[in-house]
């Protein structure tokens, strides 16, 4: 009598069995229908590269517009600006000075708004 023949088997490799693994996860997520993510929304503080950019760009030409202005002709005014919200702060001669920097201030393109912190000199 004849042994029956047996099936000689080889030792599964761990290498083999994570890529089985590995392409059975892959194929069971490519027909899975993706679930819904949550709405992300960014906080209102953020500020990017852009807007420090545009901000500089609101301060200076609101600066440059304060020197040149024959009403104003101020060094004593300080301007800073945060997402286009600007503040002027410093010392002026008389109100009507505080009045028209603030109208020269609004006047720049891509103001929001303007603060007035002035004060006038006794």
């Amino acid at each position: 009598m004849h042994p029956l023949p047996t099936r000689s088997r080889r030792p599964v490799s761990w290498l083999s069995l994570s890529l089985t693994a590995l392409m059975v996860a892959l194929l069971s997520a490519c027909t899975k229908a993706p679930e819904p993510q949550p709405q992300v929304v960014a906080p209102a503080a953020t500020t990017t590269v852009g807007t420090e950019i545009d901000d500089s760009v609101i301060t200076t030409k609101i600066r440059s517009a304060l020197l040149t202005d024959p009403d104003v002709k101020s060094f004593d005014i300080q301007t800073e600006t945060r997402k286009g919200e600007v503040q002027l702060s410093g010392f002026v001669d008389n109100e009507s000075q505080v009045e028209r920097a603030l109208v020269i201030a609004r006047a720049v393109e891509g103001v929001k708004s303007v603060s007035n912190m002035m004060s006038v000199k006794k």
